[in-house]
């Protein structure tokens, strides 16, 4: 009687695991015949442990992203594995990854991951996420800190309960909190501009061949009235720019409705001509001036990675607000 109820318990826990660890494994095939940002092929080699680190560059561009987390790991596990980053393809084009990897020369090689067909294909639904790869085969996957209890298994089992809302396995594998290791270094070439900041100067053409500036908008009526910018992006709608289309047809009638500040558009560039630029105006019906930035100049200046997006700035010229809502 035990032994058939063993062999049963087995068979249960056979059928449970067994497609987990087909998923994972035929994520290690689909990861093969991907290709870099740069267009190289993958290389899994069997001498070096590979790391897969699921990354989301918005996060990065924030303050708070995986390349920070990675950098803190012990130096030994860095210097022995592979690492390869990917980014699902959610609410990012590649020429944005292009953009991105600029900024972030560690982050490399990179992968733009289509449909999040390799994020699921490991069992995952969102980033931050890992997996370690050894011959071929997948050996641990898992968030950030059920990566942190991997490499250092001794300091898990030996971890009280908690210490300050950090485990004991984040405490043993991060640099002392003097140590310059724990500042992130952002990319001298990076700037975002932040809420009290000079906002960057500019002059450009507008859709209509109007010539319009910063200092030009902030000299007209006597200095009173704030210059608001929003970026928006032609390609709306589209599944990485969700509700766009209401948050256009809303700043719509804040230009309408809203007299006591300046609305300038500033249109992105990427994939995108002046002509399709004037057409996404007219289908939205949009009336403020619009200016197109061929090389999405005024993105980069502005740091802005998102859209709709709105920059306020002062009769001073400080900005005073930027975010993702219209208002």
């Amino acid at each position: 009687m035990k032994r058939s109820v063993f062999l049963y318990t087995f068979s249960v826990l056979a059928c449970l695991l067994t497609p987990a660890v087909t998923q994972a494994e035929s994520g290690v095939a689909l990861l093969e015949r991907q290709q870099t940002l740069s267009g190289q092929p993958i290389d899994l080699s069997d001498e070096t442990r590979t790391h897969l680190v699921f990354l989301d560059i918005w996060t990065s561009y924030a303050g708070g992203g995986t390349e920070a987390f990675v950098e803190q790991l012990p130096a030994s596990f860095r210097q022995s594995t592979h690492q390869i980053w990917i980014q699902p393809e959610f609410n990012v084009t590649r020429a944005q990854l292009q953009e991105f990897q600029s900024y972030y020369p560690q982050v490399a090689p990179l992968v733009l991951d289509h449909q999040q067909a390799l994020l699921k294909q490991f069992g995952f639904w969102q980033t931050p996420a890992h997996v370690l790869i050894e011959h071929g085969k997948v050996v641990f996957s898992g968030g950030n800190d059920a990566l942190l209890a991997y490499l250092n298994p001794a300091a898990k089992a030996e971890a009280p309960p908690a210490r300050d809302a950090e485990t004991y396995a984040w405490k043993a594998v991060q640099p002392p909190a003097e140590s310059e290791s724990m500042t992130r270094k952002q990319p001298a070439s990076y700037v975002v501009p932040k809420i009290g900041a000079e906002a960057p100067r500019f002059e450009r053409q507008t859709l209509s061949d109007q010539t319009v500036s910063l200092a030009g908008l902030l000299t007209q009526n006597k200095g009173k009235q704030p210059v608001s910018l929003v970026f928006v992006d032609a390609l709306c709608p589209m599944p990485h720019f969700p509700d766009c289309e209401d948050k256009l047809a809303q700043w719509q009638q804040q230009v309408e409705s809203d007299q006591s500040r300046q609305w300038v558009g500033v249109i992105s560039g990427y994939y995108i001509d002046a002509g399709i630029a004037a057409g996404f105006a007219e289908k939205f019906g949009l009336t403020a001036p619009l200016i197109f930035d061929t090389d999405n100049a005024l993105y980069k200046a502005y740091g802005v990675h998102a859209t709709p997006y709105q920059v306020d700035v002062g009769p001073q010229g400080r900005i005073q607000y930027r975010g993702d809502q219209i208002r």
